[in-house]
Formats: structure tokens, C-alpha cells, sequence
């Protein structure tokens, strides 16, 4: 009886160790799976021309810059509009 037990328990450690074999390997292939994709990306952002991207960043940013000059300008104006309106106002009450 307890070499049958001792052959169970060799047998299933075999098991699970074959498990933990099979487990550790494919982690070992996703892991060079994923340093071939870091290896790729790094590649692909070394090819890139970044001048092409900082210049068209540059060229967005001063149509920013003019639609809020525009924006600045029209805020400006409604709020001399609105003084004119309220003097305007203010002369009819006879204030």
C-alpha cells in the first residue's frame, strides 16, 4: 500500500512538473515574441522622419494660435458692444 501511494505521489509531482515545463516554455516564447515586437517598433520609430511631424505640429499650432487671435479680437468687440449697451441703457433710465 504505501509504495502504491509513493508511486502516486511520483507521479502526479512528474505531472506537474512536466506541467510547470510546458508553462515555463511557452512564457519563454511569448517573452521573444514580445522582445521582437519592441525590436520592431524600435526600428520603425528610428526610421521615421520626425522633422516632417515636429513641422506640421508647428504649422497647427500657429492656425491655433490665429483662430484664437480671431476669437480674442471678437470677444473684444462683444464687450464693447456690450459697454455701448449698457451707457446706452443707463442714458434712458437717467442714471
Amino acid at each position: 500500500m504505501t509504495g502504491m501511494s509513493v508511486g502516486i505521489l511520483v507521479a502526479v509531482a512528474a505531472v506537474l512538473l512536466l506541467a510547470a515545463t510546458v508553462l515555463m516554455l511557452v512564457m519563454v516564447q511569448q517573452l521573444r515574441a514580445m522582445r521582437r515586437e519592441v525590436e520592431a517598433t524600435r526600428l520603425q520609430l528610428a526610421k521615421m522622419d520626425w522633422g516632417v511631424m515636429l513641422l506640421n505640429g508647428v504649422q497647427q499650432l500657429k492656425q491655433a494660435t490665429v483662430a484664437l487671435e480671431q476669437i480674442d479680437k471678437r470677444l473684444q468687440k462683444l464687450e464693447a458692444l456690450e459697454k455701448v449697451q449698457l451707457s446706452h441703457i443707463n442714458l434712458r433710465q437717467g442714471v
